[in-house]
């Protein structure tokens, strides 16, 4: 018999090994001892988990953080072997109570998980497309009269502008971004004012490209400014890293000048919430990635 369960840090790996499974399908061995992803800690101390678990064999798991009025579902994943079970749908329930808060997330390109979302009330508003650029790509030539300077990760000015611009106030995930991913805050000054901010994660790589810089969270107030502070970004970051990704919602003014620049689509996901219109402004707002979001 099959129980639902809040996860314990001891579940860590084994939800680890479930995430992999899924992931790397071309790789039949396990994931190397050791392996783990600081992230999945994160979600367990700062948000919610549950596992799904038999005999003592975790089957699957998700997650989710809760920033103010928003719950962003960070993961459902169940093990090849058990999907199409109906654990998807309870371990969603469980961890996507029916409560007055906004829920979100990025879902997968596959089919099954976005119905998933869609039945459980949250609509699809955007494409998210996953973008890469490595050295080898051709010069980069976009320059503008946008400022970048570092800013100190603790600044309240900071968190706030964080704030207004993602929907939620999340200090928490700045500190991890910084603590974690040798993150490399921002703010962006046109002719001395301030008209965004932005995170710059050198040490944020993928299972699949471990040694990425990844850029964002980016955000400004004004849609004409925001190509241009994640532009200015890119071309900081490409003088310290090989690689970067960025995830960049459709509506953004800066996807088609990222892929003029270089830049490939990796994969393509979709944004959906249950509010409409969402608590962010997808033209002025780039995301973490899709994790945190």
């Amino acid at each position: 018999m099959t129980s639902i369960r809040r996860a314990h840090e001891t579940d860590l790996k084994h939800m680890y090994e479930v995430f992999y499974q899924n992931e790397v399908l071309d790789t039949p061995h396990p994931p190397l001892p050791g392996d783990l992803s600081s992230y999945l800690l994160h979600v367990l101390q700062t948000g919610t988990m549950y596992v799904a678990e038999q005999e003592g064999e975790v089957l699957a798991f998700t997650g989710a953080i809760t920033r103010g009025t928003v719950t962003f579902l960070t993961d459902l994943f169940v093990h090849p072997a058990h999907q199409s079970s109906q654990l998807g749908k309870t371990l969603l329930r469980s961890v996507l109570p029916q409560d007055d808060l906004v829920h979100c997330t990025v879902s997968s390109s596959d089919l099954r998980a976005l119905a998933l979302y869609i039945r459980a009330g949250m609509r699809p508003l955007w494409p998210y497309f996953a973008l890469r650029r490595e050295q080898s790509a051709h010069e980069w030539r976009w320059a503008t009269d946008m400022e970048i300077t570092e800013a100190d990760s603790g600044d309240p000015a900071l968190i706030h502008w964080d704030a207004q611009i993602s929907g939620r106030q999340r200090p928490l995930d700045h500190r991890y971004w910084v603590r974690e991913q040798q993150a490399v805050p921002f703010w962006f000054r046109r002719q001395g004012h301030i008209v965004g901010y932005g995170y710059i994660r050198l040490d944020a790589g993928t299972l699949w490209h471990p040694h990425t810089c990844t850029l964002g969270p980016i955000g400004v107030r004004a849609p004409e400014e925001a190509a241009d502070c994640v532009l200015t970004a890119v071309n900081w970051a490409l003088q310290r890293a090989e690689v970067l990704h960025i995830d960049v919602l459709g509506p953004h003014p800066c996807l088609s000048a990222l892929l003029q620049e270089g830049f490939r689509i990796m994969y393509v996901d979709t944004f959906v919430s249950t509010a409409d219109p969402p608590f962010f402004d997808a033209r002025c707002y780039i995301a973490s990635g899709g994790d945190l979001f």
